[in-house]
């Protein structure tokens, strides 16, 4: 979970409750423990496992957290049960580190992409497994793959939870104005000057500049990575002050100080701030996660005008370039010193098992838990899962075929502030190729003294 979907459903006060595990628990129908993959016979039957994981009131963990605890059909499969931790997000990554290293409380975890660098030698290996289960890792995204395994090629995490950047924009403007749905960045800025012209009082594309947990680095890193630059080369140095990198950032800057197609505000903005701005109908056009889905199509939380009015399209490329947009991913995956290693294989082959996901991407007898998110490529495209979605699932498939993930480096999060600070300074005046530059001699920094290179 993002810390943006963590806000959001925070102010929109998401309650779980026992209706939710009627309704879900109705869904399956009789199943058994090869309908999933599952053992027979309850190898483990009384195991408890811990799940080191946070965010509960993200609508997929909501309904996963009922389908495997007491009394669920996991554990009626299975003998298992599996309590999940709810760990404020704010503290989730260093209580991972510190289990990783020194703990035995917990037996599985799950870990936003970027974390991973940091403790994936204390994680199990999963490739025997996965090959003597036939699990078909080619119905996941390459990109979910790659940051779920380690520098050796060993998976050491399952996709469970995962994210491509998608364009939502409004239907309605779009339809009046006779305008395409721009498929380059270098599209989005004239489609946004066209709306601003001719629809006064609303602004073409709603962004994000201020330093929150590095959102405002999404469209940044979609934009160097279509136009042929990197944040980093296959040696760890820092690349992105580079030509590519410069044209690319330049453009991101001009979108607020030249071309003046979004919010002077955007400086402060996060993702709630400005998909806000479409959601209220201030904004033509945001580019975000594709899991907003759920908020642009709830009465409760959109403007009547803009209610049923919201499309979705893969986010831009690159005139002339790519199209290789982030996009993120949570692994779940076993701790090395966990005692219960195969019980916790089972759990995981359940949560991430595609007809699992899709019972729960295509469940939406709870609004508050409707979600919309799944991860492999069979469930993006399952009929019923678009049904209940508005097709967006299909969308982010096409959008995932050729995204990526942020570096697997253990200094992610040291570099991460370095550019987002940076992107915020230039959004507020600095010159960027100057500004490029001092950002990568502190990458360079950081890089050296972790010892990447000399």
């Amino acid at each position: 979970m993002t810390t943006g979907e963590k806000r959001v459903r925070q102010r929109m006060g998401l309650a779980l409750g026992m209706l939710g595990v009627l309704a879900i628990g109705s869904l399956g129908g009789a199943q058994t423990a090869a309908t999933y993959g599952l053992k027979p016979g309850k190898p483990y039957d009384g195991t408890k496992l811990k799940f080191l994981i946070c965010c509960l009131g993200a609508g997929q963990f909501a309904q996963l957290s009922k389908m495997t605890g007491e009394g669920s059909e996991f554990q009626k499969l299975t003998g298992i049960t599996a309590q999940w931790e709810n760990t404020p997000y704010e503290g989730l990554q260093q209580k991972i580190l510190i289990e990783a290293t020194t703990g035995s409380t917990y037996d599985v975890v799950a870990w936003v992409d970027s974390w991973g660098e940091a403790f994936k030698s204390q994680m199990l290996p999963l490739n025997d497994r996965i090959k003597a289960d036939k699990i078909n890792m080619k119905d996941y995204p390459s990109s979910y793959i790659t940051a779920s395994s380690d520098s050796a090629g060993n998976i050491v995490g399952m996709p469970l939870r995962g994210h491509p950047l998608v364009m939502f924009y409004r239907k309605d403007i779009f339809k009046e104005l006779k305008l395409p749905v721009p498929k380059t960045w270098q599209d989005v800025v004239k489609t946004a000057q066209v709306i601003q012209q001719k629809k006064p009082g609303i602004t073409g594309l709603s962004t994000m500049y201020g330093v929150t947990a590095g959102q405002n680095l999404f469209s940044w890193t979609s934009m160097l990575w279509g136009n042929g630059g990197d944040i980093l080369d296959k040696g760890n140095h820092p690349v992105f002050n580079n030509a590519k990198g410069v044209q690319a950032t330049q453009t991101y800057i001009d979108m607020l100080r030249k071309d003046k197609i979004t919010n002077p505000a955007a400086t402060t903005f996060g993702e709630p701030e400005s998909s806000t701005e479409l959601l209220q109908g201030r904004a033509a056009m945001w580019v975000g996660w594709w899991w907003y889905w759920a908020r642009f199509s709830d009465p409760k939380a959109v403007s009547k005008d803009v209610l049923n009015n919201v499309g979705f399209a893969p986010a831009p490329g690159w005139a002339g370039g790519s199209t290789q947009n982030y996009a993120l991913i949570w692994p779940i995956g076993i701790f090395k010193n966990s005692k219960k290693a195969d019980a916790g294989w089972e759990f995981i082959k359940y949560v991430t098992n595609t007809e699992i996901q899709k019972r729960v991407a295509a469940n939406r007898s709870i609004p508050a838990e409707a979600d919309n998110t799944i991860v492999t490529f069979s469930g993006m495209n399952d009929a019923k899962v678009n049904a209940a979605n508005g097709g967006i699932p299909k969308v982010g498939a096409q959008a995932l075929r050729t995204a990526r993930t942020l570096p697997q480096v253990k200094t992610w999060a040291e570099i991460q502030s370095v550019l987002e600070i940076g992107i915020n300074q230039m959004a507020t005046g600095a010159a960027v190729k100057s500004t490029l530059d001092r950002m990568a001699r502190d990458v360079d920094a950081i890089q050296k003294r972790a010892g990447y290179y000399k």
